[in-house]
């Protein structure tokens, strides 16, 4: 059996070859995908095993990547809890009915992983089958706090002010909707290392909103229970404590493997501030997905020094990126990145 980079890493070995991924590898920037999406909304294609995992091949056909991440969204948890998305043009995904009374989460759908959220399993059942030995499936979910701000605002937000008059008024509705969101996601984590994932990965996309006090309250103690339960079963996980690095302090008692860095720090000084904390974590990231536009020797240069910076950090380093792939970036891009990577191993 060949030995995969990546759960190497997160194992906390040192792989022969630094393994890297890029958050969002499938998607809009991707000519091929806009030729599928041409003929099925958002939300069809996740709910379509064949469709979502074609897309979730079509990076692996580019780039020598070394793991795949299964194309879904963060709030098909929501969705299977009862609420409706849709994606508007330029206006992203919007839920309703909206969550914000003791009331509306009597509304709240009790669900099955394998029945409400199956579509996703088959389509990491048919992807796995394509994989080289070496490339790593990765499966993954919103943190509870991050699907909550979205069931609660409705949509994306510039300040939260819903979810955090919640937090303030009405804290007992949000810690019945977190539980819900728990029980939820450990059942659909599991249900997608039954289909062949071979680790998660926790987005807490919007947990960097918070005062760090609410941070640890509202959204790390929510997610690190769904570390915690895939800890237990052995289940390599990644967790991404959202934009910004004020979290990185409050990070103490986490159950993961690896933490996932945004750009906005270098590896070295997230590496001390774990550290402190005594975290013996493997990192992931950090490229700012902006410096994929930049002119090659600017992008190479960036690369270079992230690799320095994991290798000063004597943690396992996975590559990849602060936040996911914009749909303006440039595919050819992802090989400058590739090769300058390979070049230095």
């Amino acid at each position: 059996m060949s030995v995969k980079p990546l759960l190497e890493a997160a194992c906390g070995r040192f792989p022969e070859r630094l393994p890297v991924w890029f958050m969002r590898q499938a998607g809009r920037y991707l000519p091929e995908y806009m030729e599928v999406r041409k003929n099925v909304d958002f939300v069809k294609l996740c709910q379509t095993p064949e469709l979502a995992a074609e897309v979730t091949l079509q990076p692996l056909r580019r780039y020598d990547v070394d793991a795949s991440i299964i194309f879904s969204d963060i709030l098909v948890t929501a969705m299977a809890m009862g609420q409706k998305l849709t994606f508007d043009t330029g206006h992203g995904p919007h839920l309703e009915p909206v969550i914000r009374s003791a009331q509306d989460l009597l509304c709240l759908k009790e669900t099955n992983a394998l029945k409400d959220l199956g579509y996703v399993g088959e389509a990491i059942g048919l992807v796995k089958q394509k994989l080289r030995p070496e490339q790593a499936m990765i499966g993954f979910c919103g943190a509870p706090f991050t699907v909550a701000s979205y069931m609660v605002e409705g949509q994306g937000s510039k300040d939260y002010a819903q979810l955090k008059r919640m937090i303030y008024e009405k804290p007992a509705v949000l810690r019945k909707l977190l539980d819900k969101l728990i029980e939820t996601t450990v059942d659909y984590l599991l249900m997608q290392v039954d289909a062949g994932a071979d680790c998660v990965m926790v987005f807490d996309s919007w947990a960097g909103n918070l005062a760090p006090d609410d941070f640890r309250e509202w959204a790390f103690t929510p997610a690190n229970d769904l570390l915690k339960a895939m800890q237990q079963k052995g289940i390599p996980t990644i967790y991404y404590p959202g934009q910004g690095s004020a979290q990185l302090f409050s990070l103490q008692g986490l159950a993961a493997d690896v933490v996932s860095i945004d750009w906005r720090i270098d590896l070295l000084t997230a590496s001390k501030i774990l550290d402190s904390q005594g975290l013996e974590v493997a990192l992931q990231g950090n490229l700012d997905p902006l410096a994929l536009i930049a002119p090659e020797e600017v992008l190479r240069k960036k690369v270079r020094h992230i690799i320095e910076q994991g290798r000063l950090t004597k943690r396992p380093h996975i590559f990849n990126l602060g936040h996911g792939l914009l749909p303006i970036t440039p595919p050819e891009s992802l090989n400058i990145v590739l090769s300058e990577i390979r070049d230095e191993a």
